[in-house]
């Protein structure tokens, strides 16, 4: 598919989406790393999307697509393992020095798959061979795509979106649009490319609307939950019901003879010494209920 080349415009939306590509990690980092905590938040997400950067980032450069997108898979790939040691170290129990450790390996791995990966891709298509760049492409696509299951997996297990942070998915989908709409100022359509950032639009766009359906039934939930295991007004620790005065205490109590129930249990008890070749009396249940004859 062809368009008119404008490469200002092409490089200009390519930089915004660069840029909010490169700091959308952030927010979530500077969260986990506050709360230290990384619960809800799918570390199977960001390490995939880390090996997706891989692909995307060989794809871009080989392309030779405009400057910011070829920097962006880089510093992306990176912040997401950023991410993944901090999931390793506040929830997989990882220690410091082993989760700093997954990250250098990661970068080095990183560093050396690109450049192979570029230099090869190259010399494919001096010899008239773009099928395997052609495949990085879609590779990058279906990671991309693929790492947000185990995020919906998260969500759909804890009920709600916890743990991930908004702004994070919020730029991640403004990113996603501006780099979109950079792809419409090249001679051609790049459809691997054009897979890519619709993905990203799209399946963040579903996280953002689950948190704001989910979100607010799970806080009416634990509202719920909490008054139900609260000891409600009137009631002691052991369960039995408090008697609050009232107004009508005196009624009551006239209206029984002038007895109340401590008093009917005391005089129950005197009845019973009084006279043990007699009536036998039956004690008094726990219950206010009138003395009982055998």
């Amino acid at each position: 598919m062809a368009f008119t080349e404008n490469k200002p415009v092409e490089n200009a939306l390519g930089t915004i989406g660069a840029v909010l590509w490169t700091i959308q990690i952030l927010p979530q980092i500077v969260k986990s790393y506050r709360t230290k905590s990384t619960l809800g938040l799918s570390a199977g997400l960001m390490f995939i999307w880390a090996i997706a950067s891989w692909f995307l980032g060989s794809y871009i450069v080989v392309q030779r697509l405009s400057i910011p997108l070829q920097i962006q898979p880089q510093l992306f790939g990176s912040l997401a393992a950023v991410s993944v040691a901090q999931c390793l170290y506040y929830d997989k129990g990882w220690s410091k020095l082993r989760a700093v450790l997954f990250f250098i390996t990661f970068e080095v791995l990183f560093a050396g798959f690109e450049a192979g990966s570029v230099f090869a891709l190259w010399a494919g298509q001096d010899r008239g061979v773009y099928w395997p760049t052609t495949m990085y492409g879609y590779i990058s696509a279906v990671l991309l795509a693929v790492a947000l299951l185990p995020q919906y997996w998260e969500i759909y297990r804890l009920r709600e979106v916890v743990g991930i942070s908004l702004t994070f998915m919020a730029v991640d989908i403004l990113g996603g649009i501006f780099s979109f709409l950079s792809l419409f100022f090249r001679d051609s359509l790049d459809v691997a490319a054009f897979v890519s950032y619709a993905l990203v639009v799209l399946l963040d766009g579903i996280v953002v609307i689950l948190a704001f359906i989910l979100n607010p039934i799970a806080r009416r939930r634990r509202a719920h939950e909490k008054a139900m295991h609260t000891i409600p007004t009137g009631e002691t620790e052991r369960g039995g019901t408090c008697i609050s005065p009232s107004p009508f205490v005196e009624n009551d109590v006239e209206a029984a003879g002038g007895i109340t129930p401590a008093h009917a249990h005391e005089e129950s008890a005197e009845r019973w010494e009084e006279s043990p070749m007699g009536t036998v009396l039956r004690r008094p249940s726990t219950s206010h209920s009138g003395l009982e004859r055998r």
